[in-house]
């Protein structure tokens, strides 16, 4: 099964395609990321900017596009501390969503916190 995973995070925003097999683990197929920076277009307030709001959504459309072209099966998409954080988290959210068609969800801070962990125990092969 192919599978996508949008990461939506303070910094950056990737794609990441995998062939999934039962019993294996999954094989990276493709990545695809840009460095919007979420984090540093804060307004003074601590909200996402209408700016960066419209990269997201562009970047997620774009997300979108290459996984029908790649034959994604399944997409999942999650967003972490900036959007979870934001006054406008959730605008930010019913945006992405209407404009895309992708329903983002919002990562805990224990679950970000668990998820990083194991991913670089998985890097380091801890």
């Amino acid at each position: 099964m192919r599978l996508g995973v949008i990461d939506i995070g303070s910094n950056t925003v990737h794609l990441l395609v995998v062939d999934a097999y039962p019993g294996a683990h999954p094989l990276p197929s493709s990545s695809h990321k840009i460095a919007l920076r979420l984090s540093e277009g804060m307004t003074a307030d601590g909200s996402v900017s209408g700016e960066q709001a419209d990269r997201l959504v562009d970047f997620v459309r774009e997300c979108v596009k290459l996984s029908d072209d790649q034959g994604v099966e399944d997409l999942v998409s999650f967003a972490t501390s900036a959007v979870r954080e934001a006054p406008n988290g959730q605008s930010v959210l019913d945006r992405v969503a209407q404009k895309t068609g992708v329903e983002l969800e919002v990562l805990s801070g224990r679950d970000e916190a668990r998820l990083t962990f194991l991913a670089v125990r998985r890097w380091f092969g801890w």
